[in-house]
């Protein structure tokens, strides 16, 4: 070996320890070689996360979607649902249900209560191990409900490991809010247009009223208008009202309602929770907006039963703030008396066209001669805009297209959507 050669090997040498040197000073100074791998570690496991996580959102958003599509299909679903909510009413005094999880084989009902009547409840009712206020039974146990119990409102949300959670809108603080944090802020909107088609799909015409700002192609009314509609029961509004709800009237709203209300909170990763509610109601909503969009057609009406008629507005003007009632359009000199005003349905629909308003005519021209009176033309009110529809023609419209009347939800990062774990049968 020659003089060179062995110079070179020495000079790599060097320089090989000097490196290691000044890499064993730096990584000291960060914290030491645990905290380095810790590091690397976490590094390499956010740059797979961010290559898979596309591919994770789309396989979670599809199995959703299936589940969904299947049990919303389902009218046995939606009634042994709302069967199972009033049987857990009738329980024992002081229960108050306000949600249920809808399964192929069980519902859990999500119960409030006061002091001891959150005690076990009797068979074949079971109280959930992890929380005693959310209560399961098999769908083959739930028995006839009995005559005059109330019917809850129920409305998706979204779905929890193998259930459909469904709310009772008509349970509990008299508004029902939807909100997020801003990168949630198109999600939530989501939420709540899904919301409104679905019960704008099960109640009568009339009963629901959409404010301006819920859906952008659709122009709505003044949230004040909204709730002062005679005969509406829900009233939809993406800005705050500046005066109190009148008595008889229930609010979704985009954003933290003022008075007590409901709060559904939409994390960034599409995951929503309903405040105060056991633990297991955390819900996804990735795939609500298209899975009501495929099964509005079919959904189920509200079904009209004796018990009801107390918690349903009247079709009269209430007695509420006569600032809250929308401003009696002014007719002009020439249709002032004996002009006749529309008296058509009033409440605004989500899903329904609105109907044209009965053309107004104008009275005959005053006569100064003896010759017959020249009549003049009626001047036709110009009706509303139509809105759009926020539903799929029919139910077997299972195509993957989009339906542009739903603000599709965003997700960003896995989904911990977490489920209550149902009792051994």
């Amino acid at each position: 070996m020659s003089s060179d050669t062995i110079t070179t090997l020495l000079g790599l040498a060097g320089v090989l320890v000097l490196v290691l040197a000044v890499t064993n000073w730096l990584v000291r100074r960060g914290g030491g070689w645990k905290a380095l791998w810790r590091r690397l570690g976490r590094e390499i496991t956010l740059t797979v996360r961010a290559f898979t996580g596309p591919v994770r959102t789309e396989l979670r958003y599809r199995r959703g979607l299936r589940l969904l599509v299947r049990l919303l299909r389902d009218p046995a679903v939606w009634d042994d649902a709302e069967r199972a909510t009033a049987l857990a009413a009738a329980v024992r005094p002081g229960v108050r249900p306000y949600g249920v999880l809808a399964g192929a084989e069980w519902m859990a009902v999500l119960v409030a209560a006061d002091g001891d009547a959150l005690r076990e409840p009797p068979e074949p009712w079971a109280a959930d191990e992890a929380d005693p206020r959310l209560w399961w039974i098999e769908r083959a146990d739930l028995t006839e409900v009995p005559d005059g119990a109330a019917v809850p409102l129920l409305v998706c949300v979204g779905h929890d490991l193998g259930h459909a959670v469904l709310l009772d809108v008509r349970s509990g603080p008299p508004a029902l809010s939807v909100y997020g944090p801003p990168r949630a802020a198109r999600t939530a909107r989501a939420v709540l247009q899904a919301l409104t088609a679905q019960l704008d799909a099960r109640l009568p015409e009339g009963r629901v009223a959409v404010a301006s700002g819920v859906h952008p192609r659709f122009p709505g009314v003044p949230a004040a208008a909204a709730v002062g509609r005679p005969g509406v029961e829900i009233a939809v509004c993406a800005d705050p009202l500046e005066r109190p709800l009148p008595s008889g009237v229930r609010l979704l709203s985009l954003g933290v309602a003022r008075g007590r209300t409901r709060l559904l909170e939409i994390a960034p990763d599409a995951v929503l929770t309903v405040h105060g509610s056991p633990a297991a109601a955390r819900v996804d909503v990735l795939p609500l907006s298209r899975a009501v969009a495929r099964t509005l057609a079919v959904l189920p009406p509200y079904p009209d039963r004796p018990g009801d008629e107390a918690r349903r507005p009247a079709d009269v003007t209430r007695a509420a703030d006569p600032d809250l009632l929308p401003d009696e359009p002014d007719l002009g000199p020439d249709l002032g008396a004996g002009a006749s005003r529309d008296t058509g349905p009033t409440g605004v629909s989500a899903t329904r066209p609105a109907p044209a308003p009965a053309p107004v005519s104008a009275p005959a021209a005053p006569v100064s001669a003896p010759a017959a009176p020249e009549s003049v033309p009626a001047a036709p009110v110009p009706a509303q805009a139509a809105p759009v529809e926020a539903h799929a023609d029919s139910a077997a419209a299972v195509d993957d297209d989009f339906d542009d009347d739903f603000a599709e939800p965003s997700a960003s990062g896995a989904a911990g959507v977490s489920a209550a774990s149902p009792p051994a049968p």
